[in-house]
């Protein structure tokens, strides 16, 4: 044991030095679904080329018909308003956590999630020139940026940071030279841009969930999506415990909790709605107990859907 110790400290170093180098690659194995009526519309953050586009082109086959939206909120618009059938959304990061702007829309519209996505995020530092000491802006969305911290802080400590409201708004926005974008490997063949470097995600397992959004409940679109969770939004009236209280409903039926996050209520400074994710679907029996039981403690109980 003690020789042993030692040499596996130093594979240990040698793992993840090696994990730290090289993006893995992760990707939920899904064949694009084939929607039944080609004038089915997908709303997602766009333009063409973010990331979110990434996700519609893999959840769904090419007969769907694509609509860009300016901002997410405009995505859960669209779903609402009856514009596109279905809406996909970032939900969470794994380096950068909850994406605020889809917390507050589920809140803020009674749409239905019907399943969800993992996409392995690799990032790249794309310009129009090759000389690196003439950037001196680098734009991008908030989500980018903040997932290339280290990077940017150890490579361009000096350059200005901005943000847009997507990756490839950024590129859009401007043609000055001086100014380099974070974005995806196909976003610089789908607009000409120069790859300055790759992969520059501080977190090499860099994922990001995404939600699929319908006004009403897709249960075929579900299953080939493999949803096997349910996620809730809850408004719970104040006082000590009631938190404990509520968590003891699913625990007590050996219901396991894969999220638990708090929000702000706009209603109420200091007063919180709480998104819980359930390894359970929602049709099952112990779940529609706990949920039961849980009304004493809710002011709000949603079901919102699937993922």
């Amino acid at each position: 044991m003690k020789n042993f110790i030692p040499i596996a400290q130093s594979k240990t170093i040698e793992l993840i030095s090696l994990m730290d180098r090289q993006p893995i690659e992760i990707k939920q194995n899904l064949k694009p679904i084939k929607l039944k009526k080609s004038n089915k519309r997908i709303a997602f953050l766009g333009p063409k080329g973010t990331f979110s586009h990434q996700a519609v082109l893999d959840i769904f086959s090419k007969n769907s018909r694509q609509v860009p939206c300016s901002t997410i909120t405009q995505v859960f618009e669209k779903v609402f308003n009856g514009d596109a059938i279905f809406g996909v959304a970032p939900f969470e990061n794994s380096t950068e956590g909850m994406v605020q702007e889809t917390l507050d829309n589920l809140v803020r519209y009674q749409l239905r999630i019907v399943g969800s996505y993992n996409l392995p995020i690799h990032l790249c530092l794309l310009g129009r020139t090759n000389n690196l000491q003439k950037i001196k802006v680098i734009k991008s969305h908030s989500q980018p940026i903040a997932q290339c911290r280290n990077w940017l802080s150890k490579n361009f400590p000096n350059v200005l940071l901005e943000t847009e409201s997507s990756s490839i708004k950024a590129i859009l926005s401007t043609k000055d030279p001086s100014v380099a974008f974070i974005a995806s490997k196909q976003a610089a063949k789908k607009y000409g841009l120069k790859i300055l470097a790759e992969n520059i995600e501080d977190k090499k397992t860099n994922i990001t969930n995404f939600y699929v959004l319908a006004k009403s409940p897709a249960t075929q679109l579900s299953k080939k999506l493999k949803a096997q969770k349910t996620l809730l939004l809850l408004a719970v009236y104040d006082r000590p415990g009631v938190l404990r209280d509520i968590l003891s409903q699913f625990a007590d039926r050996k219901l396991n909790l894969s999220k638990l996050h708090s929000k702000v209520s706009d209603a109420e400074g200091w007063d919180y709605y709480f998104f819980l994710e359930i390894e359970s679907l929602p049709k099952n029996k112990k779940l529609k107990e706990a949920l039961e039981e849980t009304k004493q403690y809710c002011s709000i109980i949603r079901v919102l859907g699937s993922t």
